[in-house]
Protein backbone atom coordinates (compact mmCIF):
# COMPACT_ATOMS: atom_id res chain seq x y z
CA UNK A 1 0.00 0.00 0.00
CA UNK A 2 2.85 2.59 0.47
CA UNK A 3 6.01 2.78 -1.66
CA UNK A 4 7.13 3.56 -5.12
CA UNK A 5 3.77 3.29 -6.12
CA UNK A 6 0.44 5.12 -5.53
CA UNK A 7 -1.63 4.14 -2.49
CA UNK A 8 -5.43 3.50 -3.16
CA UNK A 9 -7.67 3.81 -0.11
CA UNK A 10 -11.72 3.76 0.44
CA UNK A 11 -12.02 5.65 3.18
CA UNK A 12 -15.12 6.93 5.37
CA UNK A 13 -17.95 4.15 4.04
CA UNK A 14 -21.61 4.63 5.03
CA UNK A 15 -23.04 2.10 7.16
CA UNK A 16 -25.68 1.82 5.01
CA UNK A 17 -25.17 3.02 1.05
CA UNK A 18 -26.90 6.12 -0.84
CA UNK A 19 -27.41 6.72 -4.20
CA UNK A 20 -24.11 6.62 -6.33
CA UNK A 21 -24.60 9.41 -8.23
CA UNK A 22 -24.65 11.84 -4.75
CA UNK A 23 -20.44 10.63 -4.95
CA UNK A 24 -20.85 10.56 -0.70
CA UNK A 25 -21.10 6.91 0.29
CA UNK A 26 -17.34 7.44 0.18
CA UNK A 27 -14.03 8.95 0.24
CA UNK A 28 -11.07 7.81 -2.67
CA UNK A 29 -7.67 8.23 -1.64
CA UNK A 30 -5.05 8.18 -4.54
CA UNK A 31 -2.31 9.29 -3.17
CA UNK A 32 1.40 9.22 -3.15
CA UNK A 33 2.37 8.08 0.51
CA UNK A 34 6.61 7.17 1.05
CA UNK A 35 6.68 7.36 4.37
CA UNK A 36 10.05 8.08 5.90
CA UNK A 37 9.35 8.44 9.89
CA UNK A 38 10.00 12.19 10.07
CA UNK A 39 8.05 13.87 13.19
CA UNK A 40 9.06 15.81 16.57
CA UNK A 41 7.21 15.08 19.07
CA UNK A 42 6.98 16.64 22.97
CA UNK A 43 5.14 15.53 25.92
CA UNK A 44 4.88 18.83 27.72
CA UNK A 45 2.92 17.68 30.54
CA UNK A 46 2.53 13.80 32.40
CA UNK A 47 -0.07 14.27 35.65
CA UNK A 48 0.09 12.06 38.42
CA UNK A 49 -1.65 9.12 38.09
CA UNK A 50 -1.21 8.69 34.56
CA UNK A 51 0.88 5.69 32.98
CA UNK A 52 2.08 6.32 29.70
CA UNK A 53 4.36 4.81 27.15
CA UNK A 54 5.27 2.28 24.20
CA UNK A 55 3.94 -1.38 23.39
CA UNK A 56 4.11 -3.35 20.85
CA UNK A 57 0.78 -4.06 18.68
CA UNK A 58 1.03 -8.11 19.31
CA UNK A 59 0.97 -9.68 22.32
CA UNK A 60 0.91 -6.90 24.66
CA UNK A 61 -1.34 -7.28 27.19
CA UNK A 62 -0.58 -4.35 28.70
CA UNK A 63 -2.62 -2.11 25.63
CA UNK A 64 -4.36 -5.04 23.66
CA UNK A 65 -6.60 -6.56 26.75
CA UNK A 66 -8.70 -4.41 29.02
CA UNK A 67 -11.11 -6.43 31.57
CA UNK A 68 -11.43 -9.08 29.23
CA UNK A 69 -11.91 -6.63 26.34
CA UNK A 70 -9.68 -6.77 23.09
CA UNK A 71 -8.68 -3.24 22.21
CA UNK A 72 -8.05 -4.78 18.47
CA UNK A 73 -10.81 -5.15 18.13
CA UNK A 74 -12.17 -1.31 17.96
CA UNK A 75 -12.71 -0.42 14.71
CA UNK A 76 -11.61 3.31 13.63
CA UNK A 77 -14.30 5.81 11.65
CA UNK A 78 -11.83 5.80 8.13
CA UNK A 79 -12.93 2.50 7.73
CA UNK A 80 -11.26 -1.07 7.28
CA UNK A 81 -8.52 -0.23 4.50
CA UNK A 82 -7.71 2.79 6.95
CA UNK A 83 -7.02 0.51 9.74
CA UNK A 84 -5.13 -1.98 7.20
CA UNK A 85 -2.82 1.23 6.44
CA UNK A 86 -1.63 1.75 10.13
CA UNK A 87 -1.08 -1.41 11.03
CA UNK A 88 1.03 -2.10 8.60
CA UNK A 89 2.54 1.45 9.15
CA UNK A 90 3.32 0.86 12.69
CA UNK A 91 5.64 -1.61 14.67
CA UNK A 92 4.22 0.21 18.28
CA UNK A 93 1.24 2.27 19.57
CA UNK A 94 1.78 5.33 22.25
CA UNK A 95 0.24 3.60 25.52
CA UNK A 96 -1.74 5.99 27.58
CA UNK A 97 -3.91 4.59 30.85
CA UNK A 98 -5.62 5.83 33.66
CA UNK A 99 -5.38 3.45 35.94
CA UNK A 100 -9.12 2.13 37.88
CA UNK A 101 -10.18 4.96 40.23
CA UNK A 102 -7.47 8.04 39.40
CA UNK A 103 -9.23 11.23 38.08
CA UNK A 104 -6.97 13.59 36.91
CA UNK A 105 -8.45 17.07 36.06
CA UNK A 106 -4.95 18.18 34.51
CA UNK A 107 -4.99 17.63 31.02
CA UNK A 108 -1.66 15.32 28.92
CA UNK A 109 -0.31 17.63 26.18
CA UNK A 110 1.30 15.65 23.07
CA UNK A 111 2.54 18.40 20.18
CA UNK A 112 3.50 16.48 17.28
CA UNK A 113 5.61 19.16 14.92
CA UNK A 114 6.15 18.16 11.16
CA UNK A 115 8.72 20.15 8.46
CA UNK A 116 8.06 20.23 4.94
CA UNK A 117 8.42 16.54 3.34
CA UNK A 118 7.87 14.78 7.04
CA UNK A 119 6.13 11.71 6.67
CA UNK A 120 4.68 9.21 9.32
CA UNK A 121 1.84 7.45 10.87
CA UNK A 122 1.72 7.07 14.64
CA UNK A 123 -0.79 4.98 16.59
CA UNK A 124 -2.23 6.02 19.87
CA UNK A 125 -4.05 3.35 22.81
CA UNK A 126 -6.03 5.95 25.23
CA UNK A 127 -7.25 4.13 28.28
CA UNK A 128 -9.73 4.96 31.37
CA UNK A 129 -10.10 2.37 33.58
CA UNK A 130 -13.20 1.62 35.90
CA UNK A 131 -13.82 5.01 37.44
CA UNK A 132 -10.94 6.56 36.38
CA UNK A 133 -11.07 10.43 34.56
CA UNK A 134 -8.30 11.83 31.99
CA UNK A 135 -7.83 14.73 29.34
CA UNK A 136 -5.48 14.15 26.30
CA UNK A 137 -4.95 17.29 24.43
CA UNK A 138 -2.47 16.56 20.89
CA UNK A 139 -1.81 19.35 18.23
CA UNK A 140 -0.81 18.74 14.81
CA UNK A 141 1.23 21.73 13.26
CA UNK A 142 4.01 22.49 10.84
CA UNK A 143 4.30 25.83 8.32
CA UNK A 144 1.84 27.15 6.45
CA UNK A 145 3.54 26.76 2.94
CA UNK A 146 4.84 23.17 4.31
CA UNK A 147 3.46 19.72 3.19
CA UNK A 148 4.33 16.23 3.80
CA UNK A 149 1.90 13.21 5.11
CA UNK A 150 0.36 12.67 8.69
CA UNK A 151 -1.30 9.94 9.85
CA UNK A 152 -2.89 9.47 13.48
CA UNK A 153 -4.79 5.93 14.90
CA UNK A 154 -6.37 6.98 18.28
CA UNK A 155 -8.32 3.91 20.01
CA UNK A 156 -9.97 4.61 23.18
CA UNK A 157 -11.69 1.99 25.49
CA UNK A 158 -13.81 3.81 28.02
CA UNK A 159 -14.39 1.56 31.30
CA UNK A 160 -17.64 1.92 33.83
CA UNK A 161 -17.93 5.15 35.46
CA UNK A 162 -14.97 6.91 33.22
CA UNK A 163 -14.09 9.22 31.50
CA UNK A 164 -11.89 10.51 28.76
CA UNK A 165 -12.00 13.88 27.14
CA UNK A 166 -9.66 13.77 23.95
CA UNK A 167 -8.76 17.47 22.47
CA UNK A 168 -7.67 17.09 18.75
CA UNK A 169 -5.86 20.56 17.20
CA UNK A 170 -4.81 19.68 13.47
CA UNK A 171 -2.55 22.96 12.27
CA UNK A 172 -0.63 21.83 9.25
CA UNK A 173 0.29 23.41 6.07
CA UNK A 174 -1.81 23.88 2.77
CA UNK A 175 -0.09 20.68 1.28
CA UNK A 176 -0.31 18.48 4.05
CA UNK A 177 -2.29 15.13 2.97
CA UNK A 178 -3.74 14.17 6.69
CA UNK A 179 -5.34 11.23 7.99
CA UNK A 180 -7.37 11.13 11.74
CA UNK A 181 -8.89 8.10 12.78
CA UNK A 182 -10.59 7.39 15.77
CA UNK A 183 -12.52 4.34 17.46
CA UNK A 184 -13.77 4.10 20.92
CA UNK A 185 -16.20 1.62 23.11
CA UNK A 186 -17.97 2.68 26.08
CA UNK A 187 -18.52 0.69 28.92
CA UNK A 188 -21.38 1.21 31.46
CA UNK A 189 -21.62 4.80 32.34
CA UNK A 190 -18.67 5.73 30.54
CA UNK A 191 -18.13 9.13 28.87
CA UNK A 192 -15.98 10.16 25.98
CA UNK A 193 -15.98 14.27 25.18
CA UNK A 194 -14.43 15.38 21.73
CA UNK A 195 -13.01 18.53 20.66
CA UNK A 196 -11.89 18.87 17.39
CA UNK A 197 -10.34 21.69 15.42
CA UNK A 198 -9.89 20.75 11.85
CA UNK A 199 -8.28 24.13 10.60
CA UNK A 200 -5.29 23.25 8.26
CA UNK A 201 -4.04 20.70 5.96
CA UNK A 202 -4.43 20.38 2.05
CA UNK A 203 -6.57 17.21 2.10
CA UNK A 204 -8.12 15.93 5.54
CA UNK A 205 -9.64 12.89 6.44
CA UNK A 206 -11.18 11.94 9.41
CA UNK A 207 -13.09 9.36 10.49
CA UNK A 208 -15.05 8.54 14.16
CA UNK A 209 -16.32 5.12 15.18
CA UNK A 210 -17.58 5.83 18.80
CA UNK A 211 -19.58 2.49 20.31
CA UNK A 212 -21.99 3.23 23.03
CA UNK A 213 -21.87 -0.35 24.34
CA UNK A 214 -22.99 -0.33 28.63
CA UNK A 215 -25.66 1.36 29.78
CA UNK A 216 -26.18 4.99 30.44
CA UNK A 217 -22.73 4.95 28.30
CA UNK A 218 -22.50 8.66 26.26
CA UNK A 219 -20.89 10.62 23.73
CA UNK A 220 -20.36 14.50 23.24
CA UNK A 221 -18.53 15.30 20.26
CA UNK A 222 -17.86 19.23 19.00
CA UNK A 223 -16.30 19.95 15.67
CA UNK A 224 -15.10 22.99 14.23
CA UNK A 225 -13.41 23.40 10.54
CA UNK A 226 -12.54 26.24 8.22
CA UNK A 227 -11.78 25.29 4.94
CA UNK A 228 -10.31 28.26 2.51
CA UNK A 229 -8.22 28.15 -0.88
CA UNK A 230 -8.25 24.62 -2.21
CA UNK A 231 -8.47 22.72 1.27
CA UNK A 232 -10.46 19.59 1.05
CA UNK A 233 -12.15 17.81 4.23
CA UNK A 234 -13.87 14.56 4.09
CA UNK A 235 -15.63 13.99 7.72
CA UNK A 236 -17.47 10.48 8.87
CA UNK A 237 -18.62 10.11 12.36
CA UNK A 238 -20.51 7.00 12.78
CA UNK A 239 -22.39 6.68 16.88
CA UNK A 240 -23.63 2.77 17.50
CA UNK A 241 -26.07 2.79 20.62
CA UNK A 242 -26.07 -0.67 22.10
CA UNK A 243 -26.38 0.23 25.35
CA UNK A 244 -29.52 0.60 27.45
CA UNK A 245 -30.31 4.74 27.83
CA UNK A 246 -27.23 5.35 26.05
CA UNK A 247 -26.77 9.06 24.54
CA UNK A 248 -24.99 11.20 22.22
CA UNK A 249 -24.81 15.09 20.99
CA UNK A 250 -22.34 15.71 17.82
CA UNK A 251 -22.04 19.54 16.37
CA UNK A 252 -20.17 20.40 14.00
CA UNK A 253 -19.62 23.71 12.95
CA UNK A 254 -17.71 25.73 10.43
CA UNK A 255 -16.96 28.13 7.22
CA UNK A 256 -16.13 27.33 3.35
CA UNK A 257 -14.30 29.82 1.30
CA UNK A 258 -12.50 30.11 -2.13
CA UNK A 259 -12.51 27.06 -4.26
CA UNK A 260 -12.61 24.59 -0.42
CA UNK A 261 -14.73 21.25 -0.88
CA UNK A 262 -16.06 19.48 2.51
CA UNK A 263 -18.24 16.58 3.29
CA UNK A 264 -19.84 15.49 6.48
CA UNK A 265 -21.64 12.05 6.92
CA UNK A 266 -23.05 11.60 10.62
CA UNK A 267 -24.58 8.55 11.96
CA UNK A 268 -26.44 7.83 14.05
CA UNK A 269 -27.24 4.17 14.81
CA UNK A 270 -29.98 2.99 17.43
CA UNK A 271 -29.59 -0.71 17.28
CA UNK A 272 -32.37 -3.39 18.97
CA UNK A 273 -31.85 -3.13 22.35
CA UNK A 274 -30.91 0.11 22.89
CA UNK A 275 -34.01 0.96 25.09
CA UNK A 276 -34.27 4.39 26.08
CA UNK A 277 -31.35 5.78 23.70
CA UNK A 278 -31.34 9.19 22.11
CA UNK A 279 -29.22 10.56 19.37
CA UNK A 280 -28.88 14.13 18.00
CA UNK A 281 -26.62 15.73 15.64
CA UNK A 282 -26.58 19.32 13.90
CA UNK A 283 -24.47 20.92 11.52
CA UNK A 284 -24.34 24.46 10.78
CA UNK A 285 -22.00 25.59 7.68
CA UNK A 286 -20.66 29.02 6.42
CA UNK A 287 -20.76 29.67 2.57
CA UNK A 288 -18.76 32.39 1.77
CA UNK A 289 -17.96 31.91 -1.90
CA UNK A 290 -19.81 30.35 -4.86
CA UNK A 291 -17.07 28.40 -5.36
CA UNK A 292 -17.16 26.45 -2.86
CA UNK A 293 -18.48 22.62 -2.51
CA UNK A 294 -20.32 21.01 0.54
CA UNK A 295 -21.35 17.81 1.14
CA UNK A 296 -23.66 17.03 3.74
CA UNK A 297 -25.26 13.88 4.64
CA UNK A 298 -26.64 13.24 8.46
CA UNK A 299 -28.27 9.55 8.83
CA UNK A 300 -30.48 7.93 11.03
CA UNK A 301 -30.38 4.11 12.02
CA UNK A 302 -33.23 2.69 13.88
CA UNK A 303 -33.59 -0.92 14.82
CA UNK A 304 -35.36 -0.08 18.20
CA UNK A 305 -38.85 1.39 19.56
CA UNK A 306 -38.14 3.16 22.49
CA UNK A 307 -36.05 5.51 21.40
CA UNK A 308 -35.52 9.52 20.32
CA UNK A 309 -33.38 10.64 16.95
CA UNK A 310 -32.50 13.91 15.44
CA UNK A 311 -30.61 15.55 13.38
CA UNK A 312 -30.48 19.07 11.77
CA UNK A 313 -28.39 21.54 9.42
CA UNK A 314 -27.92 24.83 8.47
CA UNK A 315 -25.92 25.65 5.19
CA UNK A 316 -26.18 28.91 3.66
CA UNK A 317 -24.63 32.32 3.32
CA UNK A 318 -25.41 35.41 5.89
CA UNK A 319 -28.63 36.80 5.02
CA UNK A 320 -29.12 39.88 3.98
CA UNK A 321 -30.72 41.07 7.46
CA UNK A 322 -27.46 40.34 9.11
CA UNK A 323 -25.33 41.80 6.26
CA UNK A 324 -27.42 45.29 6.48
CA UNK A 325 -27.14 45.02 10.50
CA UNK A 326 -23.67 44.88 10.18
CA UNK A 327 -23.12 47.71 7.55
CA UNK A 328 -24.74 49.65 9.63
CA UNK A 329 -22.70 49.14 12.25
CA UNK A 330 -19.59 50.08 10.06
CA UNK A 331 -18.46 46.97 8.94
CA UNK A 332 -17.97 45.54 5.40
CA UNK A 333 -19.21 42.28 3.17
CA UNK A 334 -15.76 40.89 4.20
CA UNK A 335 -15.73 42.07 7.63
CA UNK A 336 -19.05 40.42 8.67
CA UNK A 337 -18.33 37.35 6.72
CA UNK A 338 -14.90 36.68 9.25
CA UNK A 339 -16.87 38.01 12.32
CA UNK A 340 -19.49 35.12 11.89
CA UNK A 341 -16.82 32.76 11.02
CA UNK A 342 -14.47 33.47 14.13
CA UNK A 343 -17.85 33.34 16.02
CA UNK A 344 -18.56 29.51 14.68
CA UNK A 345 -15.02 28.50 14.80
CA UNK A 346 -14.58 30.18 18.59
CA UNK A 347 -18.02 28.32 19.75
CA UNK A 348 -15.78 25.25 20.02
CA UNK A 349 -12.77 26.51 20.74
CA UNK A 350 -14.31 28.51 23.85
CA UNK A 351 -14.94 24.27 25.22
CA UNK A 352 -10.84 23.37 25.54
CA UNK A 353 -9.41 24.46 28.67
CA UNK A 354 -6.12 24.39 27.84
CA UNK A 355 -4.46 28.41 27.60
CA UNK A 356 -1.61 27.39 25.02
CA UNK A 357 -3.56 25.37 22.87
CA UNK A 358 -5.92 27.95 22.69
CA UNK A 359 -3.19 30.14 22.02
CA UNK A 360 -1.95 28.52 19.00
CA UNK A 361 -5.44 28.11 17.66
CA UNK A 362 -6.11 32.03 18.05
CA UNK A 363 -2.35 32.30 16.16
CA UNK A 364 -3.01 30.00 13.44
CA UNK A 365 -6.65 32.23 12.67
CA UNK A 366 -5.06 35.19 12.75
CA UNK A 367 -3.09 34.09 10.26
CA UNK A 368 -5.51 32.83 7.63
CA UNK A 369 -8.13 35.53 8.47
CA UNK A 370 -5.20 37.78 7.28
CA UNK A 371 -5.33 36.06 3.95
CA UNK A 372 -8.65 36.10 3.71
Amino acid sequence: MEGKGLTKLHVNSLPTLTWNFLKINDAKVEERIDLNGRCQSLIHNIPNGIIIGNAGCEGCSGCDNVNGFDIRSINGGMGREAGDFFDKACEDSLVIRAKKGVKVKEALCISYALKDTDSTAIKQVIVAEENSELTVVMDYSSGVSDGGFFGVQTKLYIGKGARINLVKIELLGRSFLHFDDIGAVCDDTGSLNTIQMELGGGKSYVGSNIFLKGYKSNYKGDTAYLCIEDQQLDMNYYIGHEGKKTSCDLTVKGALRDNAVKSFRGTIDLKKGAKGAKGQELEETLLLSEKVKNNTLPVILCDEDDVEGSHGASIGRLSGDILFYMQSRGLSEKDAEILMTKAKINSVRNLITDDKSIGKIQHYMEDAFSRL
